[in-house]
């Protein structure tokens, strides 16, 4: 099962790095997005609030992609996965740049919750690793 989700998770991060985020319409309802306590409106999400938070935050950017750079099994349906976002300010060539880490949890091979955080030790121990 590790690999499967390694692989779902995978997938839908290979549609990001292209800026495609109409995956995010079919996650389940009671999917859960916590966002790093960096960013405005950090919080926890559930559902339709969720998708609508993760839309505005990618909509705030012009070309906005998101790319995994390391995908870890965590074992127990988790994959940690270590992401670079890129995007420009609306009006701007400037391309912002941003790093963080996310924990992915997995029920019966969709993902159903994604917690973010600024660095690869919170990751972990959310998804129950240590360094």
């Amino acid at each position: 099962m590790s690999q499967e989700n390694l692989e779902t998770v995978r997938a839908a991060y290979e549609e990001f790095a292209r800026g495609d985020f109409s995956s995010w319409d079919e996650l389940p309802e009671d999917f859960e997005f916590v966002t790093s306590s960096e960013v405005p409106d950090a919080g926890t999400y559930r559902g339709e609030a969720a998708v609508r938070w993760m839309k505005a935050w990618v909509e705030s950017f012009e070309g906005h992609t998101i790319e995994a750079t390391t995908l870890i099994d965590a074992g127990d349906d988790m994959v940690v996965v270590e992401i670079v976002q890129r995007g420009r300010a609306h009006g701007s060539e400037t391309v912002i740049e941003g790093n963080w880490w996310q924990a992915v949890k997995l029920r019966d091979g969709e993902v159903a919750r994604v917690e973010t955080f600024t660095g690869r030790a919170q990751a972990l121990e959310a998804a129950g690793l240590t360094e």
